[in-house]
């Protein structure tokens, strides 16, 4: 064994003086697995929203890179621009001889092509899905039961006594488990479920009114909302509404921490790590190359609070501040 060490330290210093760079191709070719492993995250048309979402998808790919090249592979990017060039994306990444692929919320389109490559050998995992069931259970998801319970309980905590769940307009499978969660804490606490109001459009004005309305027959003093979007919505209802945030009614969104809200209030969040995110789904799909492990259910990520403006100071306590992506 100290006869290996020392002549692996030779052959590196050897290389180092000569300038040698590894050759990923080489590689592949000597070892007969691709080093290359591909990446698709969400795509932006341009920068007027690109600010909202590239903190955290950066965050995600940053995890996913040093993950992979701690452990010698390499990062082939791709983005998505629109459905109909979803697949397109996905077959150029897979045409540049990619051992493995990572998908960022892939859509219905792309999650079938997707399992089609994991039944030839390409394995595939799926990071935040639309959908609790595509690629099961190659996902990396956050327990978003478990954030909706946390976010009842602070509410409770609290001693709110007029809580409303807001259901962002996406209604993806984590909207409605982020209500479920939040809703099982007062039917046990009170035996009933706070009421909710359900957006069905993106068109601001409609939402606007929906969740006027749901404001003036419910009076909320603590509201959930399960999406970015319907949380910097209900923050201008409260605004327009002449409502003091957090005083009057607190607000908790998901994953929007790195934007401000009506009266430029950071938005008191839940949310998973994305750069954790990256790192297990990196892990895993090296796993998957390497050792043929077939994983039997997802990897559920713990929620996180990051404390914003829209919620009494009291919300901080026993919480590990700062936390930001």
């Amino acid at each position: 064994m100290l006869y290996q060490k020392k002549t692996r330290e030779k052959v590196r210093a050897a290389a180092a003086a000569l300038g040698y760079r590894r050759n990923p191709a080489a590689a592949s070719l000597r070892t007969g697995r691709s080093l290359w492993v591909g990446v698709m995250i969400e795509g932006v048309e341009d920068e007027s929203n690109a600010w909202t979402w590239a903190t955290f998808e950066l965050s995600m790919l940053c995890g996913v890179q040093k993950t992979l090249s701690d452990n010698g592979y390499f990062t082939v990017l791709g983005s998505k621009f629109g459905a109909e060039s979803d697949e397109e994306s996905l077959d150029l990444l897979v045409s540049s001889g990619i051992g493995g692929l990572i998908l960022r919320r892939p859509p219905e389109a792309v999650v079938e092509r997707a399992q089609a490559l994991i039944q030839e050998g390409i394995p595939t995992i799926a990071v935040f899905p639309a959908c609790k069931d595509d690629l099961y259970p190659n996902s990396v998801d956050m327990d978003n039961k478990k954030a909706g319970r946390m976010a009842g309980d602070l509410f409770l905590k609290a001693s709110k006594k007029y809580p409303l769940c807001i259901i962002g307009s996406k209604r993806q499978t984590a909207d409605f488990d982020r209500a479920e969660g939040f809703s099982e804490v007062f039917e046990t606490a009170w035996d009933s479920k706070p009421p909710t109001c359900e957006l069905h459009t993106y068109a601001i004005a409609d939402n606007l009114a929906r969740i006027t309305k749901a404001f003036q027959e419910h009076k909320p003093d603590a509201v959930l909302c399960t999406d970015a979007g319907s949380a910097f919505v209900t923050s201008i209802v409260a605004e327009r509404l002449d409502l003091n945030v957090p005083d009057d009614v607190s607000i908790i969104g998901f994953d929007c921490y790195s934007f401000r809200a009506a009266r430029q209030q950071r938005i008191t969040s839940l949310g998973a790590s994305w750069w954790e995110a990256g790192q297990v789904a990196a892990d895993g799909i090296l796993d998957m190359i390497t050792n043929g492990t077939k994983w039997s259910e997802p990897k559920m990520l713990e929620p996180r609070f990051v404390m914003g403006h829209t919620t009494p100071a009291e919300f901080a306590e026993g919480v590990a501040l700062p936390w930001t992506i």
